[in-house]
């Protein structure tokens, strides 16, 4: 008999009980690069023109850039993929990705290499954001990257929308339950046993 989902209620007041905060910079680096083994790269190969048009990214807070390659890691994030009824969608990125390969300056070759990597499950790319010494935000970037990305969401959650930030952009209202973003966290925190 399987155990009943949590309530919306249930999981606030676990979530209160928790008092869960923002880790630390160094040990969701850790995360990566121990159990995920990914490895830092620099942030302008992921974005050459910069972070100005992203709007899930708060560009003064942009800490590092982390990277996983391991075939054996990739598979093991990749698991399911085949039943995924997007896949065909994915495929015709793929090779979007690659036909635009070599179009445009040499200059942009890299990003271009990486973006066509994560469409075909090749790579995973992380994005970390920074205040002070906690790890606020992330984006994951790669089709590979779902499984890493709710385990990042159960950790860190979703930032703040502070007054400078874009109106969109994952942003939570922490305690709000009508907050898509909150209830996503909750569930996720749960899920891997954070609240």
């Amino acid at each position: 008999m399987s155990t009943p989902e949590p309530t919306i209620d249930e999981l606030i007041d676990r979530w209160k009980s928790a008092s869960p905060t923002p880790p630390k910079t160094g040990s969701v680096k850790d995360l990566l690069t121990k159990e995920y083994e990914a490895y830092r790269v620099p942030v302008g190969l992921m974005e050459p023109d910069g972070f100005e048009y992203d709007e899930e990214i708060r560009n003064d807070l942009i800490d590092s850039l982390y990277t996983l390659t391991n075939p054996l890691i990739l598979g093991k994030l990749l698991k399911g993929r085949a039943a995924d009824e997007n896949a065909e969608v994915h495929a015709e990125e793929a090779e979007f990705y690659w036909r635009e390969l070599f179009d445009g300056g040499v200059e942009e070759l890299p990003y271009r290499v990486m973006s066509a990597q994560h469409a075909l499950g090749q790579r995973v790319s992380i994005l970390l954001e920074r205040e002070g010494s906690l790890i606020t935000g992330f984006k994951v970037y790669g089709v590979a990257g779902n499984d890493l990305n709710e385990r990042l969401t159960a950790i860190i959650g979703f930032p703040v929308r502070r007054p400078q930030d874009p109106v969109e952009g994952p942003f939570m209202r922490p305690g709000d339950r009508s907050d898509s973003a909150f209830v996503q966290y909750l569930e996720a925190a749960a899920r891997h046993g954070h609240i």
